[in-house]
C-alpha cells in the first residue's frame, strides 16, 4: 500500500470502532436491550453510536422487543427574571428513596401559559397559547424526545390564534378544537397530518344546545371512543367524531364541584377537586341524556392523606388575564365577601381551582404539588395505581412519593404547567 493509499487517523477511528465489527441490523437489535439512560451515555462514544441511538429505527425496534420505557416529562414556569417555560425529566432514583427533575434544552420562544400539549410517537407538541396574558399565538412546536431538539412545526392553518384549545390525538393526527378569541364555526376544529405536515379544516360545527358562543376557552378535554370530548369554559360537553366527520353534543360537564385535569385511564375517566380528591366516572356520563344532568362522580378511595396535603397546595395553571377576567366578573355579578353561599369559602381564584395536576402515566395517575413550609418550597411528585374492587369502588395506592424539587428561599412560586408522558 502506497504512502498516499493509507488510511487516514479518522479512518482508523471508524474501523476500530465496537460497531464498525457489527451490521447495523445487529447493532440496533443489540442497542434495543439497553435501558434509556445507558443510551444517553453511550450516545457520546462515537459519531456512529450517536446517529443509532437517535435513529427512530432503533424505538421501533425497542416497542417491538417490548422493550421500552415510560418517561416523564416535566414543563414548568418558574419566576422571574427567567420568563419562559423549562422542561425537564422526572428522574427516579432506584438505589435513594428519591427522585428529581433533570433539565433539558427548553424552547425561548414558548408561550408561558395556555399552550395546548400533546404526545405523539416520540414528539411533544407545543400548540398555541397566550404571550402577555392577552395575545394568543398560532405557533406550533415539536420536542423531538430522541435528541431533545426543538424543531418548528407549520402554523395552524386557518390563520386563527388560539389559547386554552382542545387538542388531542386520534388515528395518528393531532386535533385542535376551540380556543378561538371569537366563536367562529368554520373555524373552530382543525386537524394536523404529521406524515404531510399540514393542517385541514373540519366541518363546521353546528348551533347545539349545549353550546355557548360567548365562551372561547377549554376546560378539558379527554378521547373516548376514537372521538374527542371537550369541557368548555361553561361546564358543558361536546365532541368530535373524526372517523363519521361529525360533531355531537353531550352531557352537562359540571359534576358536583370545580373539577379539572381530566384523563383517561382503564375506560375510566378522573379528575381532581378543589378540595384535593380525586374522582372517577363512567365515560357513558359525557353521553347526552334528558333530563340533562350532573355527571355521577365517585372519590378514589384510600387516599385520606394525600388529599389532605393536596387541599394545601397552591400549583396552579391559570394566567394573569384568567385573575384579572374573574375580578372583573366578581364586579360585574355583585359577588363579595357577604355574598350568601353556603358553598363559597374562599373569593380567591387560587382557592376555587384545583392546586395540582394530574396526568396518565403508564395506566398509573403521576401527581404533581407543592408544599411550603415558610421560605422552603418543594415540588412534589407521586405515581398511584389503580384498582377496582368488587362493589366497583375504585381504589388507589401510592407507589411511592417524593419531593423532586426545592427552593429555598423563594420569592414565587413554580407552577407545573404541563406533565405528559412519553413512551421510548
Amino acid at each position: 500500500m502506497s504512502k498516499s493509499e493509507e488510511p487516514t487517523q479518522e479512518q482508523r477511528k471508524e474501523e476500530a470502532s465496537p460497531e464498525a465489527c457489527l451490521t447495523q441490523d445487529v447493532t440496533l437489535n443489540c442497542l434495543a436491550r439497553v435501558s434509556r439512560m445507558d443510551l444517553a451515555a453511550l450516545s457520546v462514544a462515537s459519531k456512529s453510536y450517536h446517529s443509532l441511538v437517535a435513529s427512530s429505527d432503533l424505538y421501533k425496534i425497542r416497542s417491538l422487543m417490548d422493550r421500552t420505557e415510560t418517561y416523564i416529562y416535566v414543563c414548568l414556569l418558574t419566576p422571574p427574571p427567567d420568563p419562559n417555560p423549562r422542561w425537564y425529566i422526572l428522574r427516579r432514583r432506584k438505589t435513594l428513596d428519591a427522585s428529581d427533575l433533570i433539565p433539558i434544552p427548553s424552547l425561548p420562544s414558548q408561550p408561558p401559559e395556555a399552550s395546548s400539549v400533546v404526545v405523539l410517537d416520540w414528539s411533544i407538541y407545543v400548540i398555541g397559547g397566550m404571550r402577555n396574558g392577552k395575545k394568543r399565538t398560532s405557533d406550533v412546536w415539536l420536542l423531538d424526545c430522541l435528541t431533545h431538539r426543538w424543531r418548528p412545526v407549520p402554523c395552524m392553518g386557518l390563520g386563527v390564534a388560539r389559547a386554552y384549545a382542545a387538542a388531542q390525538v386520534v388515528d395518528g393526527k393531532i386535533y385542535v378544537l376551540g380556543g378561538c378569541r371569537r366563536f367562529d364555526p368554520n373555524k373552530w376544529g382543525e386537524v394536523f397530518d404529521p406524515k404531510t405536515q399540514t393542517w385541514d379544516t373540519l366541518p363546521p360545527m353546528p348551533s347545539m344546545p349545549t353550546r355557548k358562543e360567548g365562551n372561547k376557552n377549554i376546560h378539558d378535554s379527554v378521547v373516548r371512543d376514537q372521538k374527542v370530548y371537550v369541557v368548555d369554559g361553561t361546564v358543558r360537553t361536546y365532541y368530535y367524531s373524526p372517523r363519521q366527520g361529525l360533531w355531537g353534543c353531550g352531557n352537562r360537564g359540571q359534576v358536583k364541584g370545580n373539577r379539572r385535569d381530566w384523563c383517561m385511564i382503564d375506560n375510566l375517566v378522573y379528575c381532581l377537586n378543589v378540595n384535593g380528591s380525586i374522582y372517577w366516572f363512567e365515560p357513558d356520563e359525557f353521553d347526552l341524556r334528558e333530563p340533562e344532568g350532573m355527571m355521577d362522580t365517585k372519590e378514589v378511595k384510600g387516599l385520606g392523606s394525600l388529599k389532605r396535603t393536596l387541599f394545601r397546595s397552591r400549583v396552579v395553571h391559570f394566567g394573569e388575564h384568567l385573575r384579572q377576567q374573574w375580578e372583573q366578573d366578581k364586579i360585574k355579578h355583585g359577588i363579595t365577601p357577604q355574598t350568601k353561599n353556603p358553598f363559597v369559602i374562599s373569593l380567591e381564584l387560587e382557592d376555587l381551582l384545583p392546586g395540582a395536576r394530574l396526568s396518565n402515566s403508564g395506566g398509573n395517575i403521576m401527581l404533581f404539588w407543592d408544599v411550603i413550609e415558610r421560605d422552603r418550597l418543594e415540588i412534589w411528585c407521586a405515581e398511584i395505581s389503580l384498582e377496582r374492587r368488587q362493589g366497583g369502588d375504585v381504589w388507589g395506592n401510592i407507589e411511592w412519593s417524593n419531593a423532586v424539587m426545592t427552593r429555598v428561599p423563594f420569592l414565587e412560586r413554580y407552577k407545573v404547567l404541563y406533565s405528559v408522558s412519553v413512551t421510548l
